[in-house]
């Protein structure tokens, strides 16, 4: 269902659904509290109009119980009148109470309004009777207005109830809109982060040589379409590599054959096969010898170098015993290092070590030609290797004439070459490019440690990935 929709809507319904879970509560509160609100409302008029009807019905009890004891002794109409509207106020008044969803209530206003017909059917000297019914009444109106006290003191505490109860929904619902809201904020992000961890570990392979990977990819649409993208990347990349390293054998083939025939042929005439030659022209084979020699080189460093580039992007990580290849590579100058008379000082605890070995032999390889190279007749070289925090080092000292500070970086440019070591043909310049190249491929540095007339010191260091073969 993602592939269908993107980046923007996915974040966008996130913090949507992130919100609305809140809003939702507060809503719910907003609800409960108005609920409450109205409760309160209704049971503060309920309580004013019963307290009103006891309140009436009291006062009036008295006017009437006056108004009739009067008018039984004067025999006065007026006072009559006056004991009838007084009870008209007490009838209206309890029946607002009968009126009323509380049977209790609806008992003690029927009880009080059956007092009056009782006293209407009293004869005239029936005044004990008489007298029994006015405290019934009076008793029957205290009771009422205990009873509308009880009634309204226990709709309090219900209320009062509601509302605790209310707070202690409000705090699980806040709770409960807390973790939903950090749950849904952490699916979201697993659902956006894990392909895109995905993606960027794919990326990371290809970086490091990798081709023609599975691209194929969940996750919302414009990260599949980010997906294919790369995917046509790998196929072209994998596509101009072959095309390279075509190149890089047709060239060798086409460049090396001819270069090899006019070398051959130099020396045979420099050996003089066809004839004798005078001075003046056996100088000028040597120098077309020499040159021809010297262009062969530099093709071969050239090819040696874009071969580099292009072909040996990918890490054959492998466990290699460094001490051992150093004595190999010792082994295999050991022409050159006799040739000036040098010494080699190895020294160094770095036993077995995990790296690309072939990259470690280039560069090595390449650290010792430029060593023996700028190394006077008779020196010595130093090599120490060994761990620290950053990985493997190893350090390649000579006793030549060390690099100045402004060539300290140019040193590392492709095709620059300073001045050449008395007797020697200049450089190609990409010996060193070539070791600071693989060295910055296996996530490591190199660099130049030189003081004027004090030699030069490489310093090679990269750190220990996981053996994966």
């Amino acid at each position: 269902m993602l592939r269908f929709v993107s980046f923007r809507s996915l974040l966008l319904a996130s913090f949507l659904i992130v919100a609305v879970v809140p809003s939702a509560v507060l809503i719910q509160l907003r609800n409960e509290l108005g609920h409450a609100a109205s409760t309160l409302r209704s049971h503060q008029e309920q309580a004013k109009e019963w307290l009103d009807a006891n309140r009436v019905s009291r006062e009036q009890s008295i006017q009437f119980e006056r108004a009739t004891r009067q008018a039984q002794i004067l025999k006065d109409r007026a006072l009559a009148k006056t004991a009838a509207g007084a009870w008209q106020e007490i009838e209206l008044a309890q029946r607002k109470l009968q009126r009323g969803d509380d049977d209790e209530l609806t008992l003690s206003a029927r009880a009080i309004l059956a007092i009056q017909p009782q006293l209407q059917a009293l004869p005239a000297r029936a005044g004990a009777q008489r007298d029994r019914l006015f405290r019934q009444l009076d008793l029957h109106l205290t009771a009422q207005g205990q009873l509308i006290n009880r009634q309204l003191e226990q709709s309090q505490r219900q209320w009062q109830d509601s509302i605790t109860e209310m707070r202690r929904t409000a705090d699980r619902l806040a709770w409960l809109s807390l973790a939903s809201a950090l749950a849904l904020a952490l699916a979201m992000t697993l659902l956006i982060s894990w392909p895109l961890r995905k993606l960027q570990a794919k990326i990371a392979r290809m970086s490091d040589g990798a081709r023609l990977q599975d691209w194929r990819q969940s996750g919302p649409a414009d990260l599949q379409r980010l997906a294919r993208e790369l995917a046509q990347l790998d196929r072209r990349l994998a596509a101009l590599e072959e095309q390279k390293g075509r190149f890089f054998r047709q060239a060798s083939h086409e460049l090396k054959t001819p270069l090899a025939a006019i070398h051959e042929a130099a020396a045979l005439l420099r050996e003089e096969v066809i004839g004798q030659l005078s001075a003046q022209q056996q100088e000028i084979v040597a120098i077309l010898q020499n040159n021809a020699q010297t262009l062969r080189q530099r093709v071969e460093a050239l090819l040696r170098y874009d071969a580099g580039q292009w072909l040996s992007e990918t890490l054959t990580v492998e466990t290699f015993d460094l001490p051992a290849l150093i004595a190999e590579r010792l082994q295999a100058s050991r022409p050159l290092l006799q040739a000036k008379r040098l010494a080699a000082d190895v020294l160094g605890d770095a036993d077995r070590v995990n790296g690309d070995r072939s990259k470690v032999e280039t560069i090595l390889d390449n650290l010792l030609i430029n060593a023996i190279r700028h190394s006077p007749a008779g020196s010595a070289l130093s090599l120490r290797h060994g761990r620290d925090a950053g990985g493997v080092w190893l350090e390649i000292r000579d006793q030549g004439p060390g690099v100045p500070d402004a060539y300290r970086e140019k040193i590392f440019e492709p095709f620059w070459s300073g001045s050449p070591p008395p007797g020697e043909l200049p450089g190609t310049g990409l010996g060193l490019a070539m070791a600071r190249g693989f060295a910055q491929l296996m996530r490591g540095e190199l660099t130049l440690e030189s003081k004027p007339q004090a030699g030069a010191c490489f310093r090679l260091q990269w750190p220990e990935p996981e053996n994966k073969t």
